[in-house]
């Protein structure tokens, strides 16, 4: 097996994440093996360095001895090189701690300009760097090749068994800890005027809006009164409800097909009937929504949050904004664009807003209320909805909130994202914000609490390969504190 053109054949996998932590997992096998033929130990990140870096060499590595700190980067543009090389030391110089060697390895072929450069650049630096590329990579693998065919050939299953292992070990407190490092990410985000709120149904559930199940009952109720009664047929309440329960199971539990369903039965009522129920019991504001519209106010000299995507079809974001005063423009058909002064809230699954009259053109803008309305964005790349959505996922970062995150139409713009972004260094530049997932009645059963380490481990190694972190939360009304803290308003983690 030729161990240059494998690393280069996994580092070019069209599933960018995927090629990083493949590689990541790859060198911290090889090097671990190197290592303890020199009777020296290697530590990866779930082994307790706390986010540092990718890996930790507490004996040192050769001739070279010390703690040193290893970070793992790779490009798809030789241009984006410099760019890499120097955000990675510029974390490193801020957050090192007592560490004062890194060894940066580069998995690419590093022309000698580049080596020049960073050269120079060493002398500025308050700590020692090392700076190996693919040809070291090389050398030290050769060491054991039958180890580097064994774990190549064997990838997927070493990166699952390793991920359910860390899950095992993971500390009660991990979450809390990653959701500290998170959280400031974030808020250094915001301070840079780049982040873009993706809202789903959680955002507006606090207050009161009908969830998407309330909809098609209600709508179901409505439908079976209208055929009915048509054909002057009463049925008592209890006999609805039995009626709605085997129609759903006859339309194999889809939402979507129900709603196409729906659709089709009312014909020109449809949208109106939608907007009555759902706001029938609609409050105006929220403890969350209080929060996202003070994000959208921006710190003196700032922008705020760049823009708002919001899957939901109400209009509470722009009540709040426009009782924050936040100027802001509600974009939910093609051609629409925000003035350089507005914040822009694109509706990308459609727009009912309760007062209508305030808005032009809004027939037809209920886009993805049906299935056919899905299918036609799954299947329309340079739909304006789609084009929006991946416009962010590729240059900002995105912070998705009151979303399951299960969305295949919003999963592949995530995985185009990820493979169109220009700095392929590995990083996750998207957060979700996530309730823990927790069996009940489970406190001092071992292997319950087990699973669920290991469960929460699996998914966050299923996002990052969409390059998203999660946040995770123990309960909803942690939202808005994080919001805080993200702003800047609140101290307490």
């Amino acid at each position: 097996m030729d161990i240059r053109e494998t690393l280069i054949e996994i580092a070019n996998s069209e599933t960018n994440r995927y090629s990083y932590v493949a590689i990541e997992k790859l060198i911290s096998v090889m090097m671990r093996d190197y290592l303890e033929s020199q009777n020296k130990s290697l530590l990866v990140e779930n082994e307790s360095i706390h986010g540092i870096s990718d890996m930790l060499l507490p004996d040192g590595i050769d001739n070279e001895s010390g703690c040193i700190a290893v970070e793992i980067k790779m490009y798809r543009h030789i241009q984006m090189s410099l760019r890499v090389i120097y955000d990675t030391i510029g974390r490193f110089s801020m957050n090192r701690g007592e560490i004062n060697k890194l060894l940066l390895i580069v998995v690419n072929d590093l022309p000698d300009g580049i080596r020049t450069r960073i050269e120079e650049k060493k002398k500025q630096l308050n700590f020692e760097l090392f700076l190996w590329d693919i040809n070291n990579l090389v050398q030290i693998f050769s060491h054991n090749e039958n180890l580097f065919a064994e774990t190549c050939n064997n990838l997927n299953a070493v990166l699952l068994r390793d991920t359910i292992n860390s899950g095992i070990l993971r500390n009660s407190s991990t979450y809390l800890e990653k959701r500290k490092k998170y959280i400031e990410q974030l808020r250094l985000q915001y301070e840079n005027d780049n982040i873009v709120l993706f809202l789903g149904a959680g955002a507006s559930k606090e207050a009161k809006i009908a969830t998407w199940d309330t909809l098609i009952s209600e709508l179901f109720v409505a439908l079976i009164d209208k055929q009915l009664n048509a054909n002057h047929i009463q049925i008592e309440k209890k006999d609805k409800k039995r009626i709605i329960k085997e129609v759903i199971n006859q339309n194999g539990n889809s939402p979507l097909l129900q709603t196409r369903f729906l659709r089709n039965g009312f014909e020109d009522d449809f949208e109106e009937l939608v907007r009555e129920i759902l706001y029938q019991n609609v409050v105006d504001s929220s403890d969350l929504l209080e929060e996202i519209g003070q994000l959208c106010i921006p710190n003196r000299g700032k922008l705020g949050i760049r823009a708002i995507v919001n899957y939901n079809f109400d209009d509470l974001v722009e009540k709040n904004l426009k009782r924050l005063r936040v100027k802001y423009h509600s974009i939910y058909g093609e051609g629409m664009i925000p003035d350089t002064e507005e914040l822009g809230i694109y509706h990308v699954h459609g727009f009912l807003p309760q007062e209508k009259e305030n808005y032009d053109n809004l027939t037809k803008s209920l886009l993805v209320f049906s299935e056919e309305g899905y299918h036609k964005l799954m299947l329309e790349p340079y739909n304006w909805a789609n084009i929006s959505q991946l416009n962010y996922m590729i240059n900002n970062t995105c912070l998705f909130i009151g979303l399951s995150m299960t969305d295949p139409n919003m999963r592949r713009l995530l995985e185009i994202a990820a493979q169109k972004r220009i700095d392929n260094d590995g990083e996750c530049q998207h957060y979700a914000i996530m309730r823990r997932f927790e069996i009940r009645e489970s406190e001092g059963v071992d292997s319950i609490k087990s699973f669920e380490r290991v469960n929460e481990t699996l998914q966050e190694s299923f996002f990052k390969e969409l390059g998203v972190n999660v946040i995770w939360i123990d309960k909803f009304s942690e939202i808005p504190i994080l919001l805080k803290q993200i702003k800047g308003n609140y101290e307490n983690y």
